[in-house]
């Protein structure tokens, strides 16, 4: 349930989410204003300071905090809370306001710090794809997002013949080409964020509203640059690709994936290049 909230919040607009914290502080303040003086509500001020801070970004979280600071302030004031002096009522107004800043940054900080841990975690560090895990729950989106009303293809690219050429010319080498393919596959087709890193020498590509004719297109337009790449670098390598076309897009990932790689598994018996792509109706999940 969490879960599913906060997953819907990282997908609403920046705008939404600061519209969504001023109507929070506007209700705080009608609250705080009907109970009067006596019962204190900068806790629940908070909220929309971190909603703000976390979900959009720092500065906009400092903004909400000031908001947040004199909303509290005039709502004690017009809720009947008198001070001494103005001298008085200024500094409340600047404590209030510094703490809640301090707390705006903090949780911006935070934020920022989690973002560049969940790039780090979540991308190849040799090419800067997307890994595996990464590329599953990419790919899960874009299933969720498409499911039964188009189509999609998924395809595996596995490159056979590394270990000649990590043996032969090195490792240095061996990674240099293995960028120089995912640079490649990245250049080749139409939404380039959708291509991940799955295994050692394995790529997975997905192709949103892609049916098994356009899929061929795409895929023999990468198979031909992959082909290129080879004899420009004149290494010994094998290229297969193995794609399942859904005429719908299904729920699961893995249904796909499995199909895919037991095909590739076939494929590579025969030893050389190799394009295949299968088409399956898939409207409701797979399984």
């Amino acid at each position: 349930m969490m879960r599913k909230l906060l997953s819907r919040l990282e997908h609403t607009s920046k705008p939404a989410i600061t519209l969504l914290a001023v109507c929070v502080t506007a209700l705080l303040a009608i609250i705080d204003f009907a109970t009067g003086p006596e019962l204190h509500f900068m806790f629940f001020y908070l909220f929309p300071i971190a909603l703000t801070s976390w979900f959009v970004n720092q500065r906009g979280g400092i903004l909400i905090a000031v908001l947040c600071a004199v909303t509290w302030l005039f709502a004690d004031y017009l809720g009947g809370r008198r001070y001494s002096s103005e001298l008085v009522t200024m500094w409340n107004l600047a404590m209030r306001t510094a703490v809640s800043v301090v707390i705006a940054w903090g949780i911006g900080r935070l934020r920022s710090m989690f973002d560049k841990l969940s790039e780090l975690a979540n991308r190849d560090f040799l090419t800067g794809l997307p890994n595996g895990r990464a590329f599953y729950q990419l790919a899960a989106d874009e299933m969720e997002r498409a499911f039964g009303l188009a189509p999609m293809t998924l395809a595996i690219v596995d490159v056979e013949g590394f270990k000649w050429i990590n043996h032969r010319f090195g490792y240095v080498t061996g990674d240099q080409m293995l960028c120089t393919i995912a640079h490649a596959i990245r250049a080749s087709v139409p939404q380039s964020e959708l291509v991940g890193r799955i295994g050692g020498t394995s790529f997975a590509i997905l192709l949103p509203n892609a049916n098994s004719e356009e899929a061929r297109f795409i895929l023999e337009r990468l198979q031909r640059t992959l082909k290129d790449e080879r004899r420009r670098y004149a290494q010994p390598v094998t290229f297969f690709i193995s794609a399942i076309a859904c005429t719908r897009a299904p729920r699961k990932v893995a249904e796909l994936m499995h199909e895919a790689e037991l095909r590739m598994a076939r494929m590579k018996n025969g030893g050389h290049d190799t394009l295949e792509i299968a088409l399956v109706n898939a409207s409701p999940p797979l399984n």
